[in-house]
């Protein structure tokens, strides 16, 4: 799988971001100036080497963040939520302006395999130790983008974009922010059985196979749009429901019960 020059390359060059979320403050309250080193211990870099920072306080679903902006000498920005009580980094957003990209149209010489293992590597995770949300090639102003989003059975989210001919990461997003404990007691991770026993008909029995995947009943929860519709062919069920600032969204295949899309979010 390695192309040392290009694979291997772009996650040295993009960071490792488990050891970025590892890092916390000390003990001692998180300042703007604390925030900001938080900031730069987790991508590795140090103040003389960007040409931004900047650190400003804010609030989020009733805590006190701060919202830190930098930018490297050769564009690199990240702009991070930090909680302000113990330094933990909520979320982390990463664009590459400048990275070197290919001819349009030229070929793609990384696979989308390829591209989920290394934006799983550069997670500090295994492929086989995530849920893929989405995993699929497209097309950006006529280059090959790989699109690969998972999240870990704790509801950590990862959304990455990777050039599929240098094998460049373009942008990275990790999302904690939804899922630091607060008075909700619901487990939203999914049950390890992702389907039913057969196949379902209807849409209470597409509702029923949700529920079931969340690890809910129906008496814990708000529903929105459920229907049947046709994808690549086939007959699936489409919905929607809440459970108290989440949102959950689904699809499942009609003819197994599978689920084949899962997407949990705040609901705003």
């Amino acid at each position: 799988m390695k192309r040392k020059h290009k694979i291997f390359g772009a996650v040295i060059a993009s960071t490792v971001l488990a050891a970025a979320m590892a890092i916390t403050a000390t003990a001692a309250p998180v300042t703007e100036e604390s925030a900001k080193a938080i900031a730069l211990a987790s991508t590795g870099l140090t103040a003389d080497s960007v040409v931004y920072l900047t650190a400003k306080p804010d609030h989020d679903d009733g805590r006190q963040i701060y919202e830190v902006e930098l930018l490297t000498t050769n564009y690199m920005e990240y702009d991070f939520e930090i909680n302000a009580a113990d330094g933990a980094v909520l979320n982390v957003k990463y664009e590459w302006e400048n990275a070197p990209r290919a001819k349009t149209g030229a070929a793609a010489t990384v696979t989308l395999e390829q591209a989920k293992t290394l934006a799983t590597a550069h997670a500090g995770l295994t492929a086989d130790g995530v849920t893929f949300k989405k995993a699929k090639a497209d097309l950006d102003d006529g280059q090959i983008i790989h699109e690969v989003e998972f999240y870990t059975a704790d509801l950590k989210e990862y959304d990455y974009e990777i050039d599929a001919v240098t094998g460049n990461i373009l942008k990275w997003e990790y999302d904690a922010s939804h899922y630091t404990p607060v008075t909700q007691t619901v487990n939203p991770a999914p049950s390890q059985d992702q389907s039913v026993s057969s196949g379902i008909s209807g849409t209470e029995a597409a509702k029923a196979a949700a529920l079931k995947y969340a690890g809910l009943s129906s008496a814990n929860v708000r529903w929105g749009k459920v229907k049947p519709d046709k994808e690549d062919g086939r007959l699936i069920y489409e919905g929607e429901f809440y459970y108290n600032n989440l949102e959950y969204e689904f699809e499942i295949d009609a003819a197994t019960g599978a689920i084949i899309d899962w997407d949990v979010d705040e609901d705003d």
